[in-house]
């Protein structure tokens, strides 16, 4: 027995050319929301910490509720899971700027911990092939990790800035890319 399906060809290149209006807004949009990002970075990160807190605060409460269900193979481990879920979204949403500085802290942290075993590896194995690539991305590593330690809050908002420039630049080249469409399907 054969199930056939039907399944609509993909589209030509002429039938995306004459979609260019719709790439256009994107390209504008995606610049758009480079330049927001460049504009206002911390309350853009602040946004990101909510969004993310209302999302662990929304699994914690379902985490909860499960933990009462027929059914729920660990009630007590579910339950417990849900509590912390809920706290940790009710702290990071009082406080998003706190948030973004622990995360960027912890983010420092794992850098210097991955360069230090980077580091150590290249120093220990005399047969590996590039040891003093490998031991400079350590020291890299480790040198970028101790700067986002010791200043988490302008090290995201750097990040935030490089993020917006990324987008802006992104969003000029799917512009331009429109315009080309355009002149295609003419």
């Amino acid at each position: 027995m054969t199930d056939t399906m039907k399944t609509d060809p993909a589209p030509t290149g002429l039938q995306i050319a004459r979609d260019w209006p719709a790439v256009f807004m994107i390209g504008l949009i995606t610049l758009g929301l480079g330049i927001v990002v460049i504009a206002w970075p911390k309350q853009t990160l602040a946004v990101i910490s909510i969004v993310i807190g209302l999302q662990i605060l929304l699994y914690g409460i379902f985490r909860l509720v499960s933990a009462f269900a027929d059914g729920t193979v660990s009630p007590g481990v579910t339950a417990f899971v849900g509590i912390v879920g809920i706290v940790v979204g009710i702290v990071v949403l009082r406080r998003p700027f706190t948030t973004v500085a622990v995360l960027a802290v912890l983010l420092g942290v794992v850098w210097i911990i991955a360069g230090s075993i980077e580091l150590l590896g290249a120093m220990a194995d005399r047969s590996l092939e590039h040891r003093g690539m490998t031991a400079l991305g350590g020291l890299l590593s480790i040198g970028v990790g101790a700067v986002v330690v010791a200043w988490p809050a302008p090290t995201v908002t750097v990040v935030a800035w490089i993020s917006g420039l990324y987008l802006i630049l992104f969003g000029l080249f799917i512009c331009v890319m429109a315009f080309r469409l355009r002149s295609v399907s003419k």
